[in-house]
């Protein structure tokens, strides 16, 4: 298919609304949304690949409420090659991850006696502070990777090639160029011109070298609505949150367990044993640090399980009580009279 059409669906799948009003908003990196529209992200799902030299992330939000334009920022520990993502990694994903449904039965006159027990729930010349280092069009995306000594100077850049740029943005984007990290900056606008931007945006890809897996979390302390974040990590082997962006709160494993066949065709070995967390931030200013992954002592699977109890009342079923009941009667008549 090419790459237009491509982009055509996905735009229709998630981004052409109606409607459009100044929105900090923020998901692994920072949501900014155009001055005259109230859209936020509030969510957001990550599958992260990591080979051991080379860490891949697809990203795609969830954004409330609809804007004319809108941007994203997102900071990586090395140079980025910045690519289309697939539409439908995150449905695969949700899919392999799913609970499994254990069906209980319970037998009629027992139903809801408990008997049987219960079981456990499971543009512009940049300053001499930044550097602008490729510049390109994916898509509905417009993206550009910078790099930079002094945050009010890319910042500075920012606001003056059209993106929104809230007071936050410079403090918290210090610590990532501090450490020599590289800022990708996208911006995303309609196919139409009087269209808006609303829904799930299309997955988009960075690539780039490291030594460790990481999801950068820390611009999203300048939310102002609760996150929902979901990241599935594949490499090959289970991995721990052994960091975590808020201390005070453990994300949920969902899943961890080793992708076989052509049940994901994203997660082809040696990246196929996938581990899946979830975590919600209820109060993003509490976010201190990213998420970063390191290999579990073992690779024990896990998965979810919801219980559903159902009772058999069929006249076989019941034939085979009624049975079991007469025999426990008469064997207790036999003991009494033994006893006697």
């Amino acid at each position: 298919m090419k790459l237009w059409r491509v982009v055509a669906a996905m735009l229709a799948f998630g981004l052409v609304l109606v409607g459009v009003s100044p929105a900090w908003a923020c998901a692994c990196g920072g949501y900014l949304a155009d001055a005259e529209s109230e859209a936020r992200a509030n969510g957001e799902n990550a599958l992260v690949r990591f080979d051991g030299t080379t860490e891949e992330i697809v990203l795609s939000m969830a954004i409330q409420g609809s804007s004319k334009k809108a941007a994203w920022i997102m900071p990586v520990p090395a140079a980025a090659k910045v690519s289309l993502g697939e539409q439908s990694t995150f449905n695969e994903l949700v899919q392999l991850t799913r609970p499994k449904v254990v069906v209980r039965k319970t037998y009629w006159p027992f139903r809801d006696l408990g008997i049987f027990g219960r079981g456990d729930g499971a543009g512009e010349a940049p300053g001499a502070g930044v550097d602008v280092r490729e510049q390109m069009v994916l898509g509905p995306f417009e993206v550009v990777r910078l790099g930079g000594s002094s945050a009010a100077e890319v910042t500075a850049w920012l606001g003056t090639n059209g993106y929104v740029v809230p007071a936050t943005l410079a403090a918290n984007l210090t610590p990532y160029l501090a450490e020599k990290w590289e800022i990708v900056a996208v911006k995303l606008t309609p196919k139409e011109a009087s269209g808006s931007l609303g829904g799930e945006t299309p997955p988009l890809r960075l690539t780039f070298a490291s030594q460790k897996i990481v999801y950068p979390m820390r611009l999203s302390k300048g939310a102002t609505t609760s996150q929902t974040v979901t990241v599935y990590v594949a490499a090959p082997y289970r991995v721990d949150a052994s960091t975590v962006p808020d201390a005070s709160l453990t994300p949920e494993l969902l899943y961890a367990g080793r992708v076989e066949g052509a049940e994901a065709e994203q997660l082809a070995a040696p990246t196929n044993y996938l581990t899946a967390y979830s975590s919600r931030f209820a109060e993003p200013r509490r976010i201190t640090d990213d998420y970063t992954f390191t290999r579990s002592a073992t690779d024990d699977v896990f998965q979810r399980t919801t219980y559903v109890t159902r009772n058999d009342s069929s006249w076989s079923t019941i034939g085979v009580v009624v049975g079991v009941l007469l025999l426990l009667g008469g064997g207790a008549a036999v003991v009494a009279r033994r006893t006697r």
